[in-house]
């Protein structure tokens, strides 16, 4: 959500028309092991982490992560080992960055742990000038944007079994598209054109389903450098309440390539909760609503906020119907000349 989506997104203004897109640790051997791998790192957390939900620093989710996957093998017999480190961590040192590694979690991961299920998010994302001016000669404009993204997704293969999923995606501006593989075969449809189909003939279905379960991931994300969490267990599940802290950590802004805007923005508040699975650190529901003040490249201040309700429900296989659509017309292929096969092909044209 939020990020490399395949829809358009606002983003900060930059140049002409751009606009901006409390528990003890369980005393199991790879708990153990994973306390010994993040002392360094939680030196700080642990310290402030008694009676408080507001540690002055943490390290980030990727280190946080690296050091408790280190500990195992990447087996996928071990993913559950894994997922109960990172929730221990989140139990041990509530803050922002054992979170984020707790989200960071993979859709590989949760087709492992979680099996057949249902998917489903709605997020919003709008922006508008705080003082709206007229538009000078030479200079960036100001412009009020909006943009609501929906998608749903349903997985029904088991552990080891061939694929079979369907994930639909649309815009409230009329962009979308929607694919359906089956095993070795995929069929797609973009907005207002019909079934097409294909073999499958790479994995970038993969990234589509990461960027999928990593929706919540993404906002807790934008809101981490003003981000508190307060977490309490609920039968099974984790719930953790997300607030606004009193101070802002700038060593928490996201950094890389598209999130530039960020180093220019103040988060003025935070509001929602996160249902985790304890058993695997998975997320099952998310309401949560960030508000900030972004400037473009002017130093002019732009309201915005985004928000996000998202859940999922593991369900038997038999549950979840996916067939093929019917009437699916295969891709045409372009038509090639025979040299140029020949050339393409390095001679293998015909044989």
């Amino acid at each position: 959500m939020l990020g490399s989506r395949p829809v358009t997104r606002p983003r900060p203004t930059q140049a002409c028309t751009s606009v901006p897109a409390a528990a003890a640790l369980p005393t199991t051997t790879l708990a153990a092991r994973v306390a010994a791998a993040l002392a360094s790192t939680l030196a700080v957390v642990l310290s402030a982490a008694a009676g408080c939900s507001e540690p002055a620093e943490l390290p980030d989710a990727t280190s946080l992560a690296s050091a408790a996957l280190q500990v195992a093998a990447p087996g996928a017999e071990h993913r559950a080992e894994q997922a109960r480190a990172l929730v221990d961590a989140l139990m041990t040192a509530p803050g922002p960055g054992p979170l984020l590694a707790a989200l960071g979690q993979g859709h590989a991961d949760a087709r492992a742990l979680q099996g057949p299920h249902r998917l489903h998010y709605r997020a919003s994302f709008s922006l508008k000038p705080e003082r709206p001016e007229r538009p000078v000669v030479d200079q960036p404009i100001q412009q009020e944007q909006q943009v609501v993204d929906e998608l749903d997704l349903a997985w029904g293969s088991g552990p080891a079994e061939p694929v079979r999923m369907h994930l639909s995606q649309k815009t409230d501006k009329g962009e979308g598209r929607e694919v359906i593989i089956l095993d070795e075969q995929v069929y797609t449809r973009a907005a207002h054109r019909g079934w097409r189909s294909r073999a499958l003939d790479s994995e970038l279905h993969a990234r589509w389903l990461d960027e999928a379960q990593h929706c919540v991931r993404d906002l807790v994300e934008l809101a981490a450098p003003a981000l508190a969490i307060e977490v309490r267990e609920s039968g099974d599940d984790l719930v953790i309440d997300l607030r606004r802290a009193d101070a802002q950590d700038p060593a928490r802004i996201a950094a890389g390539f598209g999130r530039e805007w960020r180093q220019r923005t103040e988060i003025t508040q935070i509001q929602g909760s996160i249902t985790l699975v304890k058993a695997t650190g998975l997320w099952r529901a998310a309401e949560l609503r960030v508000n900030f003040v972004v400037r473009d490249a002017l130093d002019r201040p732009q309201i915005g906020e985004s928000q996000l309700s998202a859940s999922v429900e593991a369900l038997p296989a038999s549950q979840i119907v996916i067939t093929a659509p019917s009437g699916a017309d295969p891709v045409p292929e372009r038509v090639r000349l025979e040299l140029e096969r020949q050339r393409l092909l390095g001679g293998l044209a015909g044989s």
